[in-house]
């Protein structure tokens, strides 16, 4: 009986130590579980964020204009590529447009007239070519007898002239003298003289011209370009080496400086009658815009003063490309 009560004893103390070890190695395995969970949530956690990565990237690829990621494979390993975009990729509705701005000339003026213009948040602007044209707004005033003066507008007026004398191939022609009555007169007025009357076309152009963006690192020209240079052929547009882009936002400048005052006196043979007022040193003109020089022997002054201003309009034909505002994401 001892024997057996002992083989009892002996069975019941490994029966309790099995399920102190079942017991164990049950909280060890919810334990084992609770950690598998924390590592799944920590797994899910970090796939968020890749995603979360990942369209960020995507997005900030969009807005710089798309097109293929700059990484690349080549043999198994990831390359650098060039990030370009092309002016055809821009997104927006293509609509021609001409660029331009007016630059008054007044007379005697020989100084540097500038003016701008801004590119407004409708869309990029694409330059194709270049153009200019001066327009006469010329004007005298006559003092006649009684003191009275009036106000006439000058046969130019209105009419747009050359930007250049590069065509002028009138200069220095002769030609037979017309007067008033016949040859050799008393005085009367004198409609045409080669002394006096200038064979270049009235209210003729020339300038320098130089053309700026503003706060752009690249020049259009190293030097100021001559208006002959700035146009082609006869007052034609001058076609662009390539597409000029400008983004929205962007000042354009255009400083012209020109190279002789509106119908320069210079040349003329001038104030040899009544007491050095005639003929007047501006009047080598007068014949072109309907100026009558009347003579007076009693005159001191000239009764007539000329006015010959214009307006330049220069300025860049091309396109724009519209866009809706903000940044503009390529699909």
């Amino acid at each position: 009986m001892a024997n057996l009560q002992a083989i009892i004893d002996n069975l019941s103390a490994g029966v309790r130590g099995a399920h102190t070890k079942l017991a164990q190695q049950a909280r060890d395995h919810q334990s084992i579980q609770g950690d598998q969970a924390l590592v799944k949530q920590e797994l899910q956690r970090q796939q968020r964020d890749l995603q979360n990565l990942a369209d960020a990237i995507a997005s900030i690829k969009g807005v710089n204009g798309g097109g293929p990621s700059p990484l690349d494979m080549r043999d198994g390993e990831q390359v650098w590529q060039e990030h370009i975009m092309y002016i055809s990729q821009i997104p927006g509705r293509r609509v021609p447009f001409d660029l331009l701005v007016n630059i008054p000339i007044g007379s005697d003026v020989r100084s540097i007239q500038q003016a701008t213009s801004v590119i407004s948040q409708d869309g990029p602007f694409v330059a194709v070519a270049r153009y200019c044209a001066f327009q006469s707004t010329y004007q005298f005033t006559e003092t006649d007898d009684t003191g009275a003066t009036t106000t006439f507008q000058g046969r130019s007026f209105g009419r747009f002239r050359p930007v250049h004398s590069v065509n002028d191939f009138n200069d220095s022609q002769a030609f037979q003298p017309i007067t008033g009555i016949a040859s050799p007169g008393t005085g009367a007025p004198i409609y045409a003289s080669p002394s006096n009357h200038s064979g270049f076309r009235t209210m003729e152009f020339d300038a320098v011209i130089k053309f700026l963006n503003q706060g752009a690192a690249y020049p259009r020209s190293n030097i100021e370009v001559p208006s002959a240079l700035w146009v082609g052929d006869n007052n034609n547009a001058f076609q662009l080496g390539a597409l000029d882009f400008f983004e929205r936002g962007e000042t354009l400048q255009w400083e012209v400086t020109p190279q002789h005052v509106n119908n320069p006196p210079d040349g003329n043979v001038s104030q040899f009658l009544a007491g050095g007022v005639y003929p007047a040193a501006d009047s080598q003109y007068d014949v072109h815009e309907g100026i009558l020089d009347q003579f007076d022997p009693d005159a001191t002054e000239d009764p007539v003063a000329r006015l010959p201003q214009g307006i330049l309009s220069i300025g860049l034909h091309g396109f724009r490309i519209i866009q809706p505002p903000g940044p503009v994401r390529l699909v």
